[in-house]
């Protein structure tokens, strides 16, 4: 056998070798980043919308922290009547300091469209009717959205899909993401107020 030849064979040995450990990183990494399966945030949303919407988020939270200092602190009481009124009185606080506030501001059009494109798989479509039928079970009655406007005392709150809350940003404590009828709704549970949502990010039926 010429050295040519050995030469030549153990190229290709070495090629083949090489191929076979590429292909075993690649799916170590496809494994790591959650490929074939429910991909996290990062895996789905762009990372710059992603520090927008919470720079944004950590705007209406301090605004929403400096109100709570304008006034008696809320907190909770053994009388129903007095925790109501102090949320109320929260709620007022906030609408007066955001008054020129207007549906996506958080939301905005480039983070509600990375936002829906995601959360198609989660919330459209037959393999997505075990989602949408979580939520309804015990969905609150329908009612008008506005921003600023008060979630519907004594109402319940939709449940979240794991699925659902694992592909949308993270929050801060006070702030909740709720979905009523077909519509994603960023909540203050403090105030009880909507802050912003987004129209039709769940079919009504299909």
């Amino acid at each position: 056998m010429t050295s040519h030849r050995v030469v030549s064979i153990v190229g290709a040995a070495a090629l083949v070798i090489g191929c076979a450990q590429t292909n075993v990183a690649s799916l170590h990494a496809a494994q790591a980043t959650g490929a074939g399966g429910t991909a996290t945030v990062q895996g789905r949303l762009d990372a710059e919308l992603v520090s927008d919407f919470k720079r944004r988020v950590d705007r209406y939270m301090k605004l929403h922290e400096k109100v709570r200092k304008q006034g008696i602190r809320q907190r909770q009481r053994d009388d129903i009547g007095e925790n109501l009124v102090s949320q109320q009185a929260m709620a007022m606080r906030i609408r007066l300091a955001r008054h020129d506030a207007r549906p996506g501001d958080l939301f905005t059009p480039p983070i509600a469209m990375a936002l829906r494109r995601a959360l198609d798989p989660e919330l459209r479509g037959a393999a997505a009717l075990g989602a949408r039928e979580s939520i309804r079970e015990d969905a609150p009655a329908t009612f008008v959205l506005v921003v600023n406007g008060s979630f519907p005392e004594g109402e319940s709150r939709s449940t979240m899909p794991a699925n659902v809350l694992q592909i949308l940003p993270p929050l801060p404590s006070g702030l909740e993401y709720r979905i009523i009828d077909t519509h994603l709704v960023l909540m203050d549970i403090d105030a009880h107020i909507v802050v912003d949502y987004m129209l039709d990010v769940m079919c009504q039926a299909c």
